[in-house]
C-alpha cells in the first residue's frame, strides 16, 4: 500500500539540503549568481537553478520569469533520471506530469489540478505502471486559518470500478513550517477506508533556522505534488530550512538526518557546511 517507488538517490540528496546551522558567509564564488563564471553576484529576488552534488546537477529547475516550465531530477547512482513537465492555466499550475527515463517505467504520473479561491482544492493522478493504469482522486483541505491541514487520497488499481487504496496526508505546522506529518495508508472495503489494514509513517522536521528556504523561490503547488510522490521532502513547502528529518516507519528503526547549512549575505543557503551540495541561483 505504502508507495515504494522512492527515487533514492533523489531523495537522499534532498535531504542532504534540508540542513540548519547559522553560518553566515560572504557570498562564495557562483553560489548567488547564475551559475556562470564572470557573471555578478545576485542581490535582489532570485529563483533556485540547480542543485549540484560534487560536480553534477541532481536538480535542475527550468523557469522563465520565475515560473517552472520543467524539472530534471537525477540519480547520482544510476544514469537514471525524472523529468517533471509542468503546464499552467493562467498563472496557476495546472498539469505536472513526471516521467523517468527507464524500461519500463517506474514513474509515469500525470497530475492535474483544481483551485477553489484560487487555492489548490483537488488533485487527480493517472498513474501508468505497464500494462496497469491507477486512477487516484485527491482532496486537500485547510484548517481555518487557511493552512494545509490534510491531504487524502483515494486510489482505483488497475482499472478497478471503486476505489481500493486510500491514504492521508495529516500536517502540522509551526509558524509557516512543517513540523510534522503523518502519512496513514490502508485498503478500501466497498469505498470505504478499512482502518483495521492501515499503516502509519511519521515524518518530523525539526530544528529550523530562520533563513530562506531555497525551494519557496518557486512554485508552492509545484511541491505540494512533489510531496505526495516523495512524501519525506514535504518540508520543501516550509518556509526555512529544517535542520533534521526524523522518519518512523510502521516496522523498523527511527531514522534521523541531521544537516548544516552555509549562507550567503542575503540569507540563502549556497551549500551544506562539507560544500558537497551546492545551490545555484538565477537572478529574476
Amino acid at each position: 500500500m505504502k508507495k515504494n517507488y522512492f527515487f533514492k538517490a533523489f531523495v537522499a540528496v534532498l535531504l542532504g539540503l534540508l540542513v540548519s546551522c547559522d553560518n553566515t558567509t560572504d557570498d562564495p564564488i557562483n553560489q548567488n549568481n547564475t551559475g556562470n563564471n564572470g557573471e555578478p553576484t545576485i542581490t535582489g529576488p532570485r529563483v533556485l537553478n540547480k542543485v549540484m552534488s560534487g560536480t553534477a546537477t541532481s536538480e535542475e529547475y527550468i523557469t522563465a520569469s520565475g515560473a517552472i516550465s520543467q524539472v530534471i531530477l537525477k540519480d547520482m547512482v544510476t544514469a537514471n533520471s525524472t523529468t517533471a513537465t509542468v503546464t499552467y492555466t493562467g498563472d496557476k499550475v495546472s498539469r505536472i506530469k513526471y516521467i523517468d527515463n527507464q524500461n519500463p517505467h517506474v514513474i509515469d504520473n500525470e497530475y492535474n489540478i483544481t483551485y477553489t479561491g484560487g487555492r489548490m482544492t483537488a488533485v487527480t493522478l493517472q498513474q501508468n505502471l505497464g500494462s496497469a493504469v491507477n486512477l487516484s482522486d485527491f482532496t486537500v483541505s485547510y484548517d481555518p486559518a487557511g493552512t494545509l491541514y490534510r491531504i487524502e487520497e483515494k486510489k482505483k488499481m488497475n482499472g478497478s470500478a471503486t476505489y481500493t487504496h486510500y491514504a492521508e496526508y495529516k500536517f502540522t505546522f509551526s509558524a509557516s513550517n512543517v513540523v510534522r506529518m503523518e502519512h496513514t495508508a490502508m485498503l478500501m472495503k466497498n469505498n470505504n477506508p478499512d482502518p483495521t489494514t492501515a499503516s502509519k509513517t511519521n515524518y518530523a522536521y525539526d530544528n529550523y533556522d530562520n533563513k530562506i528556504n531555497p525551494y519557496t523561490t518557486l512554485s508552492r503547488e509545484y511541491f505540494i505534488v512533489t510531496g505526495i510522490l516523495f512524501p519525506v521532502n514535504f518540508n520543501m513547502i516550509s518556509s526555512n530550512n529544517a535542520g533534521k528529518i526524523t522518519v518512523q516507519n510502521p516496522a523498523g528503526a527511527v531514522v534521523s538526518y541531521p544537516k548544516t547549512y552555509l549562507y550567503d549575505s542575503q540569507n540563502y543557503p549556497v551549500s551544506d557546511q562539507g560544500q558537497s551540495t551546492k545551490y545555484i541561483y538565477k537572478a529574476l
